[in-house]
């Protein structure tokens, strides 16, 4: 006879016990609050506020809103001049917050759900209850006269005709069947999440290397650099309009001619929403106006001036509707006005106190300096190709112009955002098109032979239940045996299964 002490497990060492926790290093302290900090929903919740508020912020400062605030609450009118002058869109702090997001949802939306994403996917759970499958929205039920293994092996048969699937496990004298389709349907959060981070990246990108030049003039003729680092030039070939019987313009145009380097790479027409693209550079029409070619020559010989002189950015007290311009001239000492005739029907030109016809400008000379030739300002009507003598300068008209104002935007993010958008899009029609439906079962013994139940993990999932109910009626046809479907009321809630997965 054999001693029960000498069958029992032998007693496990004693271990003494420590209520000292177990020590991290600094190192691993630091990382787990890292980590601790980009999977964080709450951080998260204030990254994307803060990044709503200073896109906020950097829309409304091309508007009049921050000028009424300070019209309104004179108070803050410093914190409106700096609002004006603070370019958001390129600044650290807006770079800085898209970068803290992007991470966050790198490591806590793909790397930190990344494994148990795979999981559920690889090897998810089989075995279920039979609480999870009575209280599901819609279940199924049949009894037959089969053994339980014969009853397996038809449900089997009536999942693989549905293209799922099937995985099995024995729990004592049951089976439990687990069948899914689409797994990886599961995966299009994935793409959707990389996409995300990449519109932000794109947006990182645009913000430290791109740029935006919203009034870049360009007179007939002329070729000016477009700077930025880009080592492109443009030249305005000729400039058109057309105006509708009101004297307001219906189409105007620009013919430019781009140049990387010195090396002609591309000419076109620019028309309103209808811009010209080299690359990453988009050139826009944006307005035009009056220019006159001046020759200035002082009174040693040297030419002081000889460039076409955009008219508009100011207007002439005695003539307000008529474009204008100031060049100052220091090394003669004298500040120019120019004033061209107004050629606009709307402003009724007939009644200008100035009388300008065309192929007209005024110009005026005022003392610029101590030292200036002129004692007073001096005035005079030229024609083209006439001068004028101004205490030593001669102005010479040489033709009138047109002038195109051009907005010149550099986004080199835009690839990004293409991309972006493709896996945005490829990513939610993954998750629509093909969802991840699952379908677990329960076969076990029964007074009759061998009893099924059956349920889809398909709540308010109506194409998932029709799929399910597709199995049902392959499976009541393999049977020969009717089956029982149940449909749950709505208002009450079904349980989770073993797995806790509902």
């Amino acid at each position: 006879m054999i001693d029960d002490a000498s069958v029992r497990p032998a007693a496990a060492p004693r271990v003494a016990a420590s209520n000292r926790p177990l020590r991290r290093s600094r190192f691993e302290w630091a990382v787990d609050r890292v980590w601790r900090f980009f999977c964080s929903v709450r951080v998260g919740i204030y990254e994307i506020i803060a990044l709503a508020i200073l896109v906020l912020i950097g829309t409304l400062r091309n508007s009049s809103v921050p000028q009424w605030i300070a019209d309104h609450a004179p108070i803050t009118a410093p914190v409106v001049a700096a609002w004006y002058g603070w370019d958001v869109f390129h600044s650290f702090l807006f770079m800085a917050t898209m970068t803290l997001l992007a991470i966050g949802i790198a490591i806590g939306g793909i790397i930190n759900r990344a494994p148990g994403l795979w999981a559920s996917i690889a090897h998810p759970p089989v075995a279920t209850t039979h609480g999870f499958i009575r209280n599901a929205e819609v279940s199924a039920s049949a009894t037959a006269a089969m053994p339980p293994a014969d009853l397996a092996a038809g449900l089997a048969a009536s999942l693989r005709a549905g293209r799922q699937r099937i995985l099995a496990e024995s729990r004592g004298d049951e089976i439990h069947v687990y069948a899914d389709r689409w797994r990886y349907g599961k995966l299009g959060t994935i793409p959707f999440h990389v996409a995300l981070i990449l519109v932000l990246v794109g947006g990182i990108v645009g913000a430290r290397w791109g740029f935006r030049d919203d009034a870049f003039i360009l007179t007939e003729g002329a070729t000016q650099d477009v700077g930025h680092g880009t080592g492109l030039s443009v030249r305005l070939g000729d400039f058109t309009e057309r105006y509708n019987e009101n004297g307001i313009a219906q189409e105007y145009r620009s013919d430019l001619t781009i140049f990387r380097n010195g090396e002609q790479v591309k000419t076109g027409a620019v028309t309103v929403n209808h811009p010209l693209t080299l690359g990453d550079v988009v050139f826009y029409q944006s307005g035009f106006g009056q220019a006159v070619d001046l020759t200035i020559v002082g009174a040693d010989g040297k030419t002081l001036y000889d460039d076409a002189l955009p008219l508009g950015e100011f207007v002439a007290r005695s003539n307000p509707d008529a474009p204008a311009a100031v060049l100052d001239l220091p090394p003669v000492g004298i500040s120019l006005t120019v004033i061209a005739p107004d050629d606009n029907p709307a402003n009724r030109p007939d009644l200008d106190t100035l009388h300008l016809g065309s192929g007209q400008m005024y110009l005026t000379a005022r003392p610029l300096g101590p030292n200036s030739p002129l004692q007073q300002p001096a005035s005079e009507v030229v024609t083209q190709g006439d001068s004028a003598h101004f205490g030593g300068a001669t102005v010479t008209f040489d033709r009138e112009k047109r002038f195109s104002v051009l907005q010149i935007a550099r986004n080199p993010g835009i690839p990004i955002f293409i991309a972006a958008a493709l896996l945005l899009v490829g990513g939610l029609a993954i998750t629509f098109y093909f969802p991840h439906r699952r379908i677990r079962a329960i076969v076990g013994p029964a007074d009759a032979g061998s009893r099924v139940e059956l349920a889809p993990l398909a709540k308010r999932d109506y194409g998932a239940q029709r799929a399910f109910e597709s199995v049902v009626n392959d499976l009541e046809r393999r049977l020969g045996v009717p089956i029982v479907r149940t449909a749950r009321p709505d208002e009450l809630e079904p349980a989770s299964d073993a797995s806790g997965v509902v």
